[in-house]
């Protein structure tokens, strides 16, 4: 796989033992189409990304269409010769503010690691504009964010469910990865054509209280007709268990060996999700126990049917020392 960082490093240090050179430095990354060569502005130090496009360029109206934002230039060039290639067009990405240029390196990487992974029946244009459209909403959401204390917790439940799983099901594609709709906004964080897992996380074992977003969140509809209260009862600790970047490291390495597919989905959730590199090393989170639970039509909760007209959005809190005759083996809820 490209190492697009090591790649722009090992440019910048030629740049700098060079006392004069061309304004703009190449070096081609990639063999197998698309070609793609690096770039450097050594004015500047900008990043750029050169996607080989063939022998014909893209319409005018695609690249109209395609996402773009403050910060980021996208132009098709065309060049006799570029290195071995000869007549080709070359869609050419290029950083255009002088900060936070590793934003900008984690954008091109993202893209790369897309079109390394293309299928049949994908295109080149229908790729780089998912990926751009994916990252124009990430700005639009204002980038990376610090989570709070208890949106770590509960990444953390999210990221320590997906880690058992896998370890219990070592020859099983971890298609988990794609049913993960947590990081989507989605109304319960796991979710196939079988049933639901919402995952939970209490810090305090004696109250075993758990907090209900919504009045919808445990609603059994014929799309979701069985849904799973997975529990982890965590306490945040500052010498034992794990800190968010490392499950996070632990999961990619567990998927790097058996889909590189769903890797590239998993960080594509992550990025989703507002998750920035190397922020979350130092809290750590260790899981005494896990508990499951069935939610079934007399489970204790609110549903919208039984809510006043105009009352919506309801937050609540449900005490599980209520929920011993719903609360189910361990091993039902991985069954998913």
């Amino acid at each position: 796989m490209i190492n697009l960082k090591h790649e722009f490093q090992q440019m910048i240090k030629e740049i700098e033992n060079q006392e004069s050179g061309d304004i703009y430095k190449l070096k081609l990354i990639s063999t197998t189409q698309p070609y793609l060569l690096a770039g450097i502005d050594t004015l500047n130090m900008n990043r750029q990304l050169y996607i080989d496009l063939g022998q014909a360029a893209w319409e005018d109206e695609q690249m109209k269409s395609l996402p773009r934002w403050r910060g980021l230039s996208l132009d098709i060039k065309f060049f006799e010769r570029m290195g071995p290639l000869k007549k080709r067009y070359f869609l050419v990405l290029k950083q255009e503010s002088e900060k936070s240029p590793e934003i900008f390196e984690d954008l091109l990487q993202n893209l790369i690691e897309h079109l390394e992974f293309m299928t049949e029946g994908d295109t080149l244009f229908s790729v780089v504009f998912s990926v751009l459209d994916r990252w124009r909403n990430f700005f639009s959401r204002g980038g990376y964010y610090l989570l709070t204390e208890e949106q770590q917790r509960g990444l953390f439940g999210e990221l320590y469910f997906i880690r058992e799983w896998m370890n219990k099901f070592p020859a099983h594609p971890p298609l988990l990865i794609e049913q993960w709709e947590g990081p989507m906004s989605g109304r319960i964080d796991f979710k196939n054509t079988k049933y639901a897992v919402e995952i939970k996380t209490c810090v305090e074992k004696l109250r075993k209280e758990i907090k209900i977003a919504n009045e919808k969140q445990l609603k059994l509809t014929e799309v979701v007709n069985k849904i799973y209260l997975y529990v982890c009862f965590i306490e945040p600790n500052q010498t034992h268990g794990q800190s968010l970047q490392e499950i996070v490291e632990e999961i990619r390495g567990i998927l790097s060996h058996r889909s590189e597919r769903l890797l590239l989905k998993f960080n594509d959730l992550l990025m989703e999700l507002g998750f920035k590199e190397d922020e979350y090393k130092d809290k750590l989170f260790f899981v005494h126990t896990e508990e499951a639970y069935e939610v079934t039509e007399d489970f204790p909760k609110i549903s919208d049917e039984i809510l006043p007209a105009g009352v919506s959005h309801v937050s609540y809190s449900i005490d599980l020392n209520h929920c011993k005759a719903f609360e189910r083996e361990i091993d039902e809820v991985f069954k998913m």
